[in-house]
């Protein structure tokens, strides 16, 4: 959702003449009481995934773990939800005393699954009982009031196995368990966006202990923290929500995941901080931009169609060149800004001649001998028209390579995963610097929503085990590109 700030910007933008404009036009596509639930962030759920009538073997369903109601139809989770809910209560079983310096106390109203035609009642939260339609508009809740946890069964967990896996239901419950915690420290009236920190800490803290700890029963590798950070993403604000103008906004996804890693790093410990550190002034609010206010209502578009440069492949690199040429000229470096060319990915990119299959995946990647950046426009097209992802989604992919040149600039030795984190630092770097708090002189400036776009595009660009070491796991590149954001360039370089 990048607008742009500064007119008479002249970039050249090398294509591949009227063929590839053919290519990428045909391409295009309440406030509540203190008892009330405190909901999970609104989901788009996908369609609800058939039951099944045969789970995962690996984890049968605990019957005496959540209450499923008569005649529930079975889904293929529901052997590991319960096992996720059995750990994570076993996990504060241990954990909160030894930093809370009180004994856990279970959930005193257990924990329902709420489905459409379900008979038994659930306990009500401000009101007698809790209806399906109820649990439904806030997919899933705790309520301190009875000591519980409900969640919708129909769409919402069926929606995230479907989409992500069943590990995003795990995190579901471990961030709602998170909102028991509170309710145990005296934290839970606590401003909403603070608890909301705190808990996506709590589910983080969590994840760690099923990836790392011998006594879970719940096993995470690279890939099952992958999808963790895209369901943070996922349980996001709207971004036409207000932002931390919203007394109840939950946060952005850049924030959750970075509370969510917060706690994966530090801990419960790290997490019980989070009411004393001044936690909101590390959140970064960019407003949102209506149509009223931006003419590209938010997201500018590959190609200018009427010429006139409004565009991503046009004021991308005029951008970067604006952030880096005064940086390394004062640096005494000799640096001369790459070229981007578009290229149709049933080709290899033309002119470069050390590219290789791995290299054209990355959707855009740096010719050295050229000074070219080439960039897939069919996969550029589809990342502007996918609901998660946008214009900082391909605005990422160009500055990750605009970086390898810098990188080579300055001779920064790297390779492997290591020289793609500092590639994703940099990215970092520049695009904080494109915020509309910092008041810097910019060609293009952040809208809502941006930053979450390129955590979801370097994600799906990461490793998929640590032993791969090409362009670093899903975890070292969030945080990598959120210590850029959020510290600049000499955060990136250690200094």
């Amino acid at each position: 959702m990048l607008r742009r700030v500064r007119t008479g910007v002249s970039r050249p933008f090398v294509a591949l003449g009227a063929a590839m404009l053919a290519i990428v036009t045909s391409c295009s596509t309440a406030h509540r009481s203190p008892d009330a639930p405190d909901r999970q962030a609104d989901v788009a759920p996908t369609a609800p995934m058939p039951a099944e009538g045969v789970g995962d073997p690996t984890y049968p369903v605990l019957d005496d773990v959540v209450d499923f109601g008569e005649g529930k139809p079975p889904q293929a989770y529901d052997g590991f939800l319960t096992a996720a809910l059995a750990d994570i209560e076993t996990f504060w079983a241990s954990g909160f005393e030894a930093v809370y310096g009180e004994p856990w106390t279970p959930l005193d109203g257990g924990v329902y699954a709420a489905w459409p035609t379900r008979d038994q009642p659930i306990p009500g939260c401000g009101n007698e009982v809790s209806t399906y339609d109820e649990v439904a508009t806030s997919g899933a809740f705790y309520c301190r009031a009875g000591d519980f946890i409900a969640y919708d069964d129909h769409e919402l967990l069926p929606g995230l196995v479907k989409g992500l896996g069943a590990q995003a239901v795990a995190i579901v419950m471990a961030h709602e368990f998170g909102h028991a915690v509170q309710a145990r420290t005296g934290d839970f009236d606590e401003p909403v966006i603070l608890k909301e920190q705190q808990a996506d800490c709590f589910a983080g803290a969590w994840a760690a202990h099923a990836a790392h700890s011998a006594d879970s029963s719940i096993r995470f590798d690279d890939s099952d923290i992958s999808t963790a950070l895209i369901a943070m993403i996922q349980i996001r604000d709207p971004v036409e929500a207000g932002g931390l103008a919203n007394p109840e906004a939950h946060g952005t996804g850049f924030d959750r995941v970075g509370a969510f890693q917060d706690g994966f790093v530090g801990g419960i410990a790290r997490c019980a901080t989070f009411f004393t550190e001044n936690r909101e002034a590390q959140l970064i609010d960019v407003p949102f931009l209506s149509p009223f206010d931006d003419p590209n209502g938010g997201d500018l578009p590959l190609i200018d169609p009427v010429a006139a440069g409004d565009d991503i492949v046009t004021l991308i690199p005029a951008s970067l060149d604006l952030y880096w040429v005064p940086l390394l000229t004062r640096s005494g470096f000799n640096f001369t800004p790459p070229t981007l060319l578009g290229f149709s990915p049933d080709e290899a990119p033309p002119g470069c001649e050390t590219l290789h299959g791995t290299d054209v995946a990355r959707a855009a990647v740096w010719c050295p001998a050229t000074n070219v950046i080439h960039l897939d426009m069919h996969e550029s097209e589809r990342l502007l028209s996918d609901r998660l992802s946008g214009d900082l989604s391909v605005a990422y992919l160009i500055a990750s390579a605009y970086s390898e040149a810098v990188q080579t600039t300055v001779g920064t030795g790297l390779s492997g995963a290591l020289r793609s984190l500092r590639n994703d630092c940099f990215s970092g770097a520049w695009a904080g610097a494109n915020a509309p708090s910092t008041g810097a002189d910019s060609i293009v400036e952040l809208s809502a929503g941006d930053l979450d776009e390129a955590l979801v595009t370097l994600i799906s660009h990461s490793d998929p085990t640590d032993g791969t070491d090409a362009e670093g796991v899903a975890f070292e590149k969030v945080e990598a590109f959120r210590t850029g954001v959020l510290g600049g360039l000499g955060a990136c370089l250690g200094s």
